[in-house]
């Protein structure tokens, strides 16, 4: 019975000190309230965790999220069917105590899927129709007829079948190349969105007090800041972008002046 009470004490007293290290890691860092999107979507069930505490949290169904954090914790946002990316807490996430993330698709998630009915031989892997006859017995001439030999003048074609053999040849490049099309169509649509983006994320007034930019040149100025590679930073953290754009005001404010 003693030694029963011994283990539920040394137990009790674990447990607090896990509590109280718990809630000295938070006392020393703020609370941060975060958003998870991918363009114009809110993602749901992002994993974020802080590297520093091991401390995580996952977005809800508007891409909400909360977490502690204090100036240089790096947060790590990994998911099944995104991108993961880490960010590095800056002084603007905690004076602001806000942090929004966006995340890109992993196109390489999916494995191959093979839509075309084909039967194989094990014969350098060539591809023959489905119809092909390979043996007649006794069997196979008893069988129902089949409704395909009836309507289909391609169905007796024995051998190998030219064009199934080419495709299957030529598969692994035609999907390279499609994929390639389709990586090259998103990072066009999400630099186009940037300069755009940027404006509703960090506000006018960001541009009007901090860069000195008045309202009506703030386009003028991001036209200004596309020319000197402005579009190459839409994958990049808040604190390089904002320091892109603060050496870009000075050169533009000087040439406007």
């Amino acid at each position: 019975m003693k030694l029963i009470m011994n283990k539920t004490i040394f137990l009790f007293i674990a447990l607090l000190c896990i509590a109280l290290y718990t809630s000295a890691q938070e006392n020393n860092r703020i609370k941060l309230n975060g958003i998870v999107k991918n363009d114009s979507t809110y993602l749901q069930d992002i994993n974020i965790l802080n590297k520093a505490t091991n401390l995580g949290a996952s977005s809800n169904q508007n891409g909400v999220f909360t977490i502690f954090a204090k100036e240089g914790d790096s947060i790590a946002f990994s998911s099944i069917v995104y991108m993961n990316r880490s960010i590095k807490i800056s002084k603007t996430h905690i004076n602001s105590k806000k942090i929004i993330v966006y995340l890109e698709p992993d196109y390489y998630q999916l494995n191959e899927v093979m839509l075309a009915k084909k039967v194989f031989i094990n014969w350098r892997d060539a591809a023959v129709t489905s119809g092909t006859i390979f043996n007649n017995d006794k069997i196979s001439n008893s069988k129902a007829p089949d409704a395909r030999k009836l309507t289909d003048p391609n169905a007796y074609a024995g051998g190998l079948n030219p064009i199934a053999l080419f495709r299957m040849l030529t598969k692994k490049g035609r999907l390279k190349r499609k994929e390639r099309k389709f990586q090259q169509q998103e990072v066009k649509k999400l630099k186009n969105e940037f300069p755009s983006k940027i404006v509703n994320l960090y506000g006018r007034d960001f541009f009007k007090e901090e860069l000195d930019i008045s309202e009506d040149t703030i386009y003028l100025f991001l036209d200004y800041c596309e020319n000197n590679g402005f579009l190459n930073f839409y994958k990049s953290d808040e604190f390089v972008i904002k320091n892109f754009l603060v050496n870009q005001s000075k050169k533009f404010n000087a040439i406007k002046n």
